[in-house]
């Protein structure tokens, strides 16, 4: 089952930011990995239940929260989030219920409610940590919320999940395991430091060929300014001459007899 991400707002609160948010999120994950009420609940069903089901299918709810949010009221004047079939209350209530990590995507500086504003199946709400977003940076708070998006949801399709309870990394930055074992860098890591060290290579082998050449040169050099040799016979040496070629002679001449 492909993991989602709900999106969990109040109309009279923060209609149009929580669509801004949608629209990012599904230009980076895709449509299919959201699910939000407007185009997510058919006509004529239990919402309720509808709600409920949906959030056991995501692996993470965004609870989009504006400044009137906590106090939105109906046409008697109650608080809406006080109603037990309050869609935000059922919302976010299960997601907290089935400890499933919940976001506070506060809006232009609002803060997350306090436990004694809410009703007792939210409090957890209160000690959830939240991402700040701002109309004039949207676009780059919404860039921290992908990252962690990206990495928990391909945690929760099986690729080294986070622990339900853990606090949610907005960051999306992920401590090793201990167990993690070492593994050969990428290969798109070795052509760029290839290409930015290939001077430097070039130098190295330039330099050899150099060093190679004089050498060759030298030892050639030494062997032709060496004299001639020459021998014959199978006696033992002498030397004759002090200049100009080297003599060898194993038959040097006797000495007449007296």
């Amino acid at each position: 089952m492909t993991s989602k991400v709900f999106i969990s707002y109040r109309r009279e609160d923060s209609a149009g930011y929580a669509g801004r948010v949608r629209d990012r999120l599904a230009s980076e994950l895709g449509r299919d990995l959201l699910f939000m009420d407007v185009d997510g609940i058919p006509l004529g069903v239990n919402f309720v239940k509808v709600l409920q089901e949906e959030v056991a299918k995501c692996s993470v709810l965004l609870a989009v929260i504006g400044r009137d949010w906590l106090d939105v009221r109906d046409e008697q004047g109650r608080r809406r989030l006080d109603a037990p079939d309050d869609w935000v209350r059922v919302e976010i209530a299960a997601a907290l219920q089935r400890n499933i990590p919940v976001i506070p995507i506060l809006l232009e500086g609002t803060q997350v409610p306090k436990r004694d504003q809410l009703p007792d199946d939210m409090r957890e709400l209160a000690v959830r940590s939240g991402l700040a977003v701002h109309h004039a940076s949207f676009h780059s708070d919404m860039d921290i919320l992908i990252r962690s998006l990206r990495a928990r949801l391909a945690g929760a399709d099986g690729q080294g999940a986070p622990s339900a309870t853990a606090g949610v990394d907005l960051d999306g930055a992920h401590a090793p395991s201990p167990r993690s074992t070492v593994q050969l860098p990428p290969r798109d890591t070795v052509r760029p430091w290839l290409r930015n060290n290939m001077v430097v290579l070039t130098g190295l082998v330039v330099a050899v060929v150099i060093a190679a050449a004089g050498f060759v040169w030298s030892v050639t050099a030494s062997q032709k300014s060496a004299g001639n040799v020459t021998t014959s016979g199978p006696q033992s040496p002498v030397v004759q001459g002090t200049k100009g070629d080297v003599r060898i002679d194993f038959n040097p001449p006797q000495p007449s007899p007296r």
